[in-house]
């Protein structure tokens, strides 16, 4: 899934990814195009650091556009 966030005509972008059997990754690229990978071995842990990366963009400004995609 891919959220899209805005702040000040800034783009960001936070994707998370199952890959298999306890294997995940959350990938954020920040409005100048920096990419930070992490990986997860369980959708708890993952649900969590997605809610924590939406939280900190929300304290820093960022609003949450569009919904989530597939």
């Amino acid at each position: 899934m891919i959220w899209i966030f805005e702040r000040d005509n800034r783009r960001a972008k936070l994707e998370v990814l199952y890959l298999g059997p306890n294997n995940y990754e959350v990938r954020f690229w920040d409005a100048d195009g920096k990419e930070r990978v992490e990986h997860f071995k369980s959708a708890e842990d993952v649900g969590n650091r997605q809610l924590d990366v939406e939280h900190s963009l929300a304290m820093q400004g960022w609003s949450r556009t569009g919904g989530w995609k597939l």
